[in-house]
């Protein structure tokens, strides 16, 4: 553990200065953390937790500064690591180049475990909160509490329905290419409207109880359209990437109580493999 100096992060690379200033105002949010992030992170103790060998105090004050970003946008892990690589304003917060290619998306989920085992280390994440509200115009949609282990929870459980909803929207994508008359007989009424719309029925479920619904509805999807799979009266190809992501999310993310498919009520429940393994069937 070493104490982090004035010069944690190196200057704002000049691309990614000039692209966020011509796009951006003075006061945005983001910016505003940019100029000031090695005052946010003055003589905080940063671990090392993962063994990474190139430079392991700005990855993981990176990963510290993220979990706020997700919080405040409501994003899961997928889209925050999507915003890493193509998001000016976060690249300008972050000081990393405009070609700055993003992190492993399973870093977000294994860092917020670690971060919630231990109380230590969420002391950092409330100084950091303090900090940051001193320094910006927090955006109002989503007000910062200063409760560290709710933040973490939060983005967690956004996260892990995150990548329930995406496991199922794929297989139904590629069925639809491969097996449209199939799918039509087994499809079950509003399919269309919760798997498509790029998502949005993930961001109308805010509050914590809405986004609980919504994952035991979606898991009772899941486990249908894996039945109907395993039923079907013509081939199936079960081992697809796609349908394999889908077991795997299943097998971590739901368990069967009193013959009911149940949400794990754990804050994480594997969403570092299964994002990975998702993730793959993508690319």
């Amino acid at each position: 553990m070493s104490l982090t100096s004035s010069n944690l992060f190196p200057p704002i690379p000049a691309d990614t200065d000039i692209a966020a200033r011509f796009v951006f105002t003075s006061g945005n949010f983001y910016l505003a953390i940019g100029n000031h992030i090695n005052q946010l992170f003055f003589g905080l103790y940063l671990d090392n937790p993962f063994g990474w060998n190139q430079n392991p105090e700005r990855t993981l004050a990176m990963l510290y500064l993220i979990t706020i970003f997700q919080y405040v946008e409501t994003i899961p892990d997928w889209e925050a690591a999507e915003a890493l690589r193509m998001r000016v304003d976060w690249k300008y917060a972050l000081h990393l180049p405009l070609d700055y290619f993003g992190l492993d998306i399973s870093s977000f989920c294994t860092f917020r475990r670690w971060l919630l085992a231990d109380q230590d280390h969420q002391h950092n994440l409330q100084i950091l909160l303090e900090r940051l509200a001193q320094i910006t115009m927090l955006p109002r949609k989503r007000p910062i509490s200063l409760q560290t282990n709710t933040i973490i929870k939060t983005v967690c459980l956004q996260s892990r329905l995150a990548v329930a909803w995406r496991a199922l929207s794929n297989v139904l994508s590629i069925l639809a290419i491969e097996y449209p008359e199939w799918l039509r007989k087994v499809t079950l009424p509003n399919w269309y409207v919760r798997y498509g719309q790029n998502g949005q029925v993930l961001y109308s479920a805010e509050k914590s109880i809405e986004q609980e619904d919504l994952a035991e509805l979606i898991g009772r999807d899941g486990v249908y359209l894996l039945t109907a799979i395993a039923d079907a009266n013509s081939p199936m190809p079960e081992n697809l990437p796609e349908i394999t992501a889908l077991k795997q999310v299943w097998q971590d993310q739901f368990q069967v109580i009193g013959g009911k498919i149940v949400w794990r009520k754990e804050s994480c429940s594997g969403c570092a493999s299964t994002s990975r393994s998702l993730v793959s069937t993508l690319q």
